[in-house]
């Protein structure tokens, strides 16, 4: 079905005059903590000014507690299996609570909209870790990337039409496949059995369109036991009137955990819209593709048909040989040399292998020894770049924590919808460095091209 259609179909957004004020009021009010949990670094893409710890190292995280009443932890552990995303999550808490009052910490649970993640197994950490909650929040609504929650199913937009998600190319995650769009079908599938379907609660599109803040007030009160909540979604003020309605609940002492996508995040923070950021004009920078998904390939090739770019093309099957330290050796001398002259460069991983099918410990090991590969060509480069693309949630992140040394990040705003722009922070490898995060799956097939452009001067290109 269309979106367009959908509009027109269902109760109009009912708009909530200065809603982000209101809600950023009765945070301060309640003295909030609001701690992201990212298991990838791609969730920051509708923030802007917010501190991001790729290290939670314990006077890192107390000095970030004292400063900020909202901060990303990139956690990665959707590049990790079930048990290492376990013992992260709950080490992260666990160093949390010592320098926060568990009654003003909320914890947003951070992943996919496209339903990729270890669901079950982070949810029921957390909940173990900092209960007792009265529910769960779900909410995969991402709307700068195009994904949308209506009637309990969960949808992605291709062009005009709103596919179930459970029919596109993320369903088929080689390590995070799933067989339902219907949301309480897909909790209890991804639970393994935790909560059945007829389990899950749901606020629909009538209840916060007609009902309005009290409506969602009125559900929310009367959730216990651990029970899951859908969120259904269309546009932002969706998310504003439950958000309200939430806080009123939680004033009164209800307790929730929230396992969201990306919007969820801005809007629970109380952060106002504002525009992307604008031209750079810089002279040289790096664009390293390590995504595999469909729209990241057709985003490169529209990059490499615009732009007459050095670039290098990385052999798989190089990376995971014992080849691998020459094969290194020699694509960094390449990009060393691009730079020197004022060049920019774009390296990626080869479309056309396929990892063999090994399981899911092995499609994991095999992605990071890849990833690896691309942060140690970043850590071995003696000229240093005026920007960094990162095409991939895993690539960015094993590029910034294992390639750059980073630890501290500053999100300063977004590039394109869904594609934050990241200032890097002192004691890294490249101190001051714009790098760019890229998710896999964000952007139409130019998006990547006008990327570059708002970067780069033309003329040096």
């Amino acid at each position: 079905m269309k979106l367009s259609d959908v509009h027109l179909k269902v109760p109009p957004v009912l708009k909530i005059s200065n809603a982000r004020k209101k809600i950023k009021e009765m945070n301060e009010k309640m003295r909030t903590k609001l701690a992201v949990l990212d298991d990838d670094p791609t969730g920051c893409q509708t923030v802007y000014d917010v501190r991001i710890l790729l290290d939670w190292e314990e006077n890192l995280l107390n000095s970030v507690l004292k400063g900020n009443d909202v901060f990303y932890i990139l956690t990665n552990t959707r590049a990790y299996s079930e048990k290492k995303a376990g013992e992260i999550d709950e080490e992260v808490v666990t160093r949390l609570l010592k320098y926060v009052d568990p009654s003003l910490l909320k914890v947003i649970s951070r992943s996919d909209s496209t339903l990729r993640g270890h669901f079950g197994l982070e949810v029921k950490v957390l909940l173990d870790s900092l209960g007792p909650f009265d529910g769960v929040i779900v909410v995969p609504y991402f709307k700068e990337g195009g994904r949308f929650t209506l009637f309990d199913t969960h949808y992605v937009l291709q062009g005009e039409d709103l596919v179930e998600a459970h029919r596109t190319e993320f369903a088929s995650d080689p390590v995070f496949s799933f067989k339902n769009s219907y949301l309480p079908a897909w909790i209890e599938e991804k639970s393994g059995g935790i909560w059945k379907e007829e389990d899950v609660i749901s606020i629909s599109i009538d209840d916060i369109r007609i009902g309005g803040i009290d409506r969602v007030y009125e559900v929310l009160k009367d959730v216990r036991d651990t029970k899951p909540v859908i969120v259904n979604c269309l546009d932002d003020e969706d998310l504003e009137v439950f958000i309200l309605g939430l806080l009123k609940a939680e004033s009164e002492g209800k307790r929730f955990l929230y396992r969201t996508a990306a919007s969820f995040v801005k809007i629970r923070a109380g952060i106002e819209d504002r525009e992307t950021v604008r031209s750079f004009l810089m002279k040289k920078g790096i664009i390293i593709v390590g995504s595999f998904v469909k729209k990241t390939t057709e985003q490169l090739e529209a990059l490499l048909e615009d732009f007459p770019l050095d670039r290098v093309e990385l052999k798989i099957s190089k990376i995971l040989s014992e080849e691998r330290t020459d094969y290194l050796k020699g694509v960094v001398e390449r990009m060393n040399e691009a730079l020197l002259q004022d060049k920019s460069i774009v390296v990626y991983t080869e479309r056309d292998y396929a990892i063999p099918d090994l399981g899911k410990e092995e499609q994991l090991r095999s992605g990071e020894m890849i990833s690896l590969f691309l942060a140690d060509i970043v850590k071995n480069l003696k000229v240093s770049p005026d920007f960094l693309i990162a095409k991939g949630g895993i690539t960015s992140y094993i590029v910034a924590k294992e390639g750059l040394g980073v630890k501290v990040a500053d999100v300063i705003g977004q590039i394109a919808p869904g594609v934050p722009v990241w200032k890097l922070r002192g004691g890294c490898r490249f101190p001051d460095l714009f790098y760019i995060v890229f998710p896999g799956n964000v952007g139409d097939r130019l998006t990547l091209s006008r990327i570059f452009s708002t970067l780069i001067d033309i003329s040096k290109a």
